[in-house]
């Protein structure tokens, strides 16, 4: 049977302390370590196979350094979300637990058996449980929500600035078009009731057009499928003045535009600016012509949460401080705003 690798033998395959070894692995606070020494010790972990004994390590600290993560993994938001949580926990010696849509409340359940150590959610825009959020207050369970929870003071969330987000999409194609533009939003269901992020979006056009003194021009439409509307869509796009400049709150509402567009002879581009304020549809650098968007950094947030909910599980910040942490919003732009346009 081989030897098992210890950190004895981590140390001295890097030329250093195990003291140091220790700290690279638990980002002991107190002791620096510099970039060459911390490369040193993880190419040798790499170089030696080495893996931490989890139970010996939980049992004298009594946690299991793992994260239960919930959401939806058919949304590929949550995917995305996921995948920066999970290099941020991989970096910091932890682990992820993944539980399915109907199993929220098994979460709790096994914080207590002390299966893990915290919760990370994924939740739609806005999504808010008073319920779940008082039991998890109620337990002390460290809980980051990205996207959730951003008018409860009783939640630490991971949000981005939808309002912002949109100023800085408008400056960038009015820098480009210097056409005022006409706000699209798209909604699901037989009426309007936006969530909390298309309220923000809303806010922010109506500030960015009463800031620079022009008038709002806002065309809210339900979603159906596209073989029962072309028409509504090609008569609504006809009547605007062009060229034109469409900022819409879903990209699915430009995917029609440029459907609409399309079937009227009207170039996307030229004749159509368009932008979508993000990329659910995850196709927007795919489009002919590419669509600009402002891209929600899913993947940021998900760090951003790992890197929260481990400084609460280590004490390093008291689990009642719930402010809500702010990522800001990558644009992308592409030539669905002013085609050939230098870059």
């Amino acid at each position: 049977m081989a030897k098992r690798v210890t950190s004895f033998d981590v140390a001295r395959r890097a030329g250093v302390s195990r003291s140091i070894v220790s700290a690279v692995l638990n980002n002991t606070p107190g002791i620096g370590v510099g970039d060459e020494k911390r490369k040193a010790v993880l190419d040798a972990i790499e170089e030696l196979n080495y893996r931490v004994d989890a139970q010996a390590k939980g049992m004298r600290t009594g946690r299991s350094y793992c994260i239960g993560v919930h959401g939806d993994l058919s949304n590929p938001m949550f995917t995305q979300m996921l995948q920066g949580l999970q290099e941020a926990c991989k970096e910091r010696g932890y682990h992820v637990l993944l539980c399915g849509v109907e199993n929220r409340t098994e979460l709790i359940e096994l914080f207590m058996h002390k299966r893990i150590d915290g919760i990370v959610t994924k939740d739609t825009t806005g999504y808010a449980d008073e319920s779940w959020e008082k039991e998890l207050n109620d337990q002390q369970v460290p809980f980051i929500s990205v996207e959730g929870y951003p008018e409860s003071p009783n939640t630490t969330s991971i949000l981005m600035d939808y309002r912002q987000s949109v100023h800085d999409a408008l400056n960038a194609m009015w820098a480009l078009t210097k056409l005022h533009p006409v706000y699209l939003g798209v909604y699901s269901g037989s009426e309007y009731k936006p969530n909390w992020g298309d309220r923000e979006r809303l806010q922010g056009y109506q500030e960015w057009m009463s800031q620079h003194g022009f008038e709002a021009s806002i065309e809210l439409r339900q979603e159906e499928s596209w073989l029962y509307t072309p028409k509504d869509w090609e008569k609504w796009l006809e009547m605007l003045p062009k060229p034109v400049s469409i900022l819409s709150n879903w990209s699915r509402g430009a995917i029609y535009i440029y459907r609409a567009a399309n079937k009227l002879g009207l170039r996307i581009g030229e004749d159509v600016h368009i932008m979508a304020a993000d990329n659910t549809e995850s196709v927007n650098a795919f489009l002919v012509p590419a669509l600009s968007a402002v891209e929600v950094p899913y993947s940021d947030m998900g760090r951003a949460a790992a890197s929260r909910i481990i400084t609460y599980i280590e004490g390093k910040q008291a689990i009642d401080s719930k402010e809500k942490q702010w990522v800001p919003a990558k644009l992308s732009m592409r030539d669905s705003v002013m085609t050939g346009r230098s870059r």
